[in-house]
């Protein structure tokens, strides 16, 4: 493999991260934010791909459909609601529509919808994503109005997107401005399990583990390849952490102390220093926000790690037991517009993440990130060694940006792509 080159969909290490809303990052470009750890993913970027046509009769509207896709769990474009050009006031021939939507919810008590609206791309992408969002809220006071109670429909906007059909014509910005339709789960039990488990964490002044790691990627043929690596963390709150992680064709070494993070490429000998001063926190944000080098578990050791993973969170299941490593563990899968993630929580009085999988759902062949934990200790159990940098092996100093094509998950050989 060493001597040929593998096109993938996009550099997987950022169109598979998780985005940062609401600071520097715009992780995918997208929602996602790097959800916990390593290098983990961004959704890919949104590349029109125009599955129907316009003569395509899955586009024709029935009641019939709408059910079964509803029943089977799979997303619904209601055709039939359609919207002017920048308005978000339905068409004269919406009510039967409406009709058999909140018909179908009366009928499926226990059914809760989410409603994403869509628009063409006319306008700017910032005012069509407010559009969207009113468009979805129309049809939802619409439901609320024909007796569905509003605390099971969700309203949600995706702007200009995820088009369906070209915006070069009218019949495909037509198409394009939809309302689409999916089922979802609030499980609050999923959702109290991942916040004792990010509230343990937040307590433990000392943490280790060792991990496993594979980042699977998409060729240009849709072929998926694994690369695996593994590597240890130790971590000492407020402000010092050290990992490692080691593959094929990568040897990493980082120690913060916090004041200087010091980042070794032992597979290379040379190493770099950053001034961050500040707790791990900050540490964390400041790598994956201006540099692009997100530690291993990066959200997993964040104070706040319930907040940084559950924002975005439309669906949320919990799974029941699972066993992981020999430990019985909660199975909790949670949705987010661009991005599915599963975490395995170890049952009982240490409630610590045992397993992570997150998988971009905007990526044909849906690329996926995860992450086995291993011997894991708290406490007292932790041995803490020295934090900063001594260079035992006169490793040469150089600039960051020029360490950081030796620090990615991809070896040489794979050539980022365009994203399909």
């Amino acid at each position: 493999m060493s001597n040929a080159h593998i096109t993938i969909f996009g550099d997987s290490k950022y169109d598979l991260r998780w985005r940062k809303s609401g600071r520097n990052a715009s992780l995918c470009e997208g929602v996602a934010r790097k959800l916990l750890m390593a290098g983990a993913l961004v959704a890919a970027t949104n590349v029109p791909c125009w599955s129907q046509s316009v003569a395509d009769p899955v586009k024709q509207y029935s009641k019939e459909s709408m059910q079964q896709a509803l029943q089977t769990r799979e997303q619904y474009d209601v055709h039939g609601l359609s919207f002017d050009t920048g308005q978000s006031t339905l068409q004269p021939g919406a009510k039967p529509l409406l009709d058999d939507i909140a018909t179908a919810l009366k009928n499926f008590p226990d059914w809760s919808l989410r409603i994403v609206g869509h628009t063409d791309a006319s306008g700017s992408a910032e005012s069509n994503e407010r559009l969207s969002l009113e468009r979805a809220n129309t049809i939802k006071a619409a439901l609320v109005e024909r007796g569905i109670d509003a605390g099971k429909l969700l309203a949600a906007g995706a702007g200009q997107s995820r088009p369906i059909a070209s915006n070069e014509t009218d019949e495909g910005k037509a198409l394009n401005r939809r309302v689409e339709l999916m089922r979802f789960t609030d499980s609050a039990e999923a959702k109290k399990l991942l916040k004792a488990m990010s509230d343990y964490l937040a307590a433990q002044k000392a943490i280790s583990f060792a991990y496993d790691a594979n980042l699977q990627v998409v060729t240009n043929s849709d072929q998926k390849l694994g690369l695996a690596s593994s590597g240890t963390v130790t971590l000492s709150r407020p402000d010092k952490v050290h990992t490692t992680r080691s593959g094929g064709f990568v040897d990493v070494e980082s120690l913060f102390d916090g004041k200087t993070l010091t980042l070794l490429g032992k597979n290379v000998n040379k190493y770099t220093q950053v001034e961050i001063p500040g707790t791990v926190d900050h540490l964390v944000d400041e790598l994956k926000d201006k540099y692009g080098l997100p530690l291993p578990a990066a959200d997993l050791l964040l104070t706040n790690a319930y907040d940084e993973l559950i924002q975005g969170v439309y669906d949320s299941k919990d799974l029941g037991s699972g066993v992981i490593n020999g430990a019985e563990c909660d199975s909790l899968a949670f949705r987010k517009d661009d991005v599915d993630f599963q975490i395995w929580v170890a049952q009982g009085a240490q409630p610590h993440p045992c397993r992570l999988v997150i998988t971009s759902r905007l990526v044909k062949g849906g690329p996926e990130y995860s992450v086995q934990i291993r011997d894991w200790k708290s406490g007292d159990g932790v041995t803490l060694g020295d934090f900063s940098f001594k260079n035992p092996t006169d490793a040469e100093k150089i600039d960051v940006n020029d360490l950081k094509g030796t620090l990615g998950e991809l070896p040489e050989n794979f050539v980022g792509g365009g994203g399909k």
